[in-house]
């Protein structure tokens, strides 16, 4: 049951990642990219068929703590570059694990922290190495300066630097 697990993350994780994206699709494991909420309600659906009891959560991390160049930083001056991330967690042996496929293995050339070889036994590699916090989605009380044009700017040119053309 774990090479299941396993198998079924890897398959979410190669989608690649990418910032602010949108579906006028059915969310399938055959979608050319997808940002964290969209892979983690993708694992999340994949895996509750195969019976595995998951839940979702959320953190909070800071784009600087990631290997993003200062000048696209610079782009989030009055949104911050605190964020909010969606994971997932997943039922294994009587514990829940911590489970991202965020960051797809492309992204290792950019620096960005990557899961490889997951044993399904312990959690993934986090959103950052960086200071993590995680809550509960229904804690109402999390939230940030939110300024749209700015927000939308800074994914346009993350997109750029990883790699993605428009």
């Amino acid at each position: 049951m774990v090479n299941q697990l396993i198998r079924t993350f890897e398959s979410v994780q190669r989608i690649p990642y990418k910032r602010r994206a949108k579906f006028f699709e059915i969310l399938n494991i055959n979608v050319s990219y997808a940002n964290c909420i969209q892979k983690r309600d993708l694992l999340r659906e994949s895996l509750e068929r195969y019976r595995y009891e998951t839940r979702c959560l959320e953190a909070i991390f800071d784009w600087r703590d990631l290997p993003i160049p200062k000048d696209i930083l610079k782009i989030l001056r009055k949104s911050g570059t605190l964020q909010k991330h969606h994971l997932l967690e997943v039922m294994v042996n009587g514990n829940y694990l911590k489970v991202d496929p965020t960051w797809n293995l492309e992204l290792e050339e950019k620096g960005f922290p990557v899961t490889k070889n997951w044993d399904g036994k312990s959690n993934t590699i986090q959103i950052s190495l960086g200071k993590i916090i995680f809550y509960d989605p229904k804690d109402q009380r999390v939230s940030f300066p939110y300024y749209p044009y700015e927000r939308r700017e800074f994914a346009e040119e993350f997109n750029k630097w990883i790699g993605w053309s428009y």
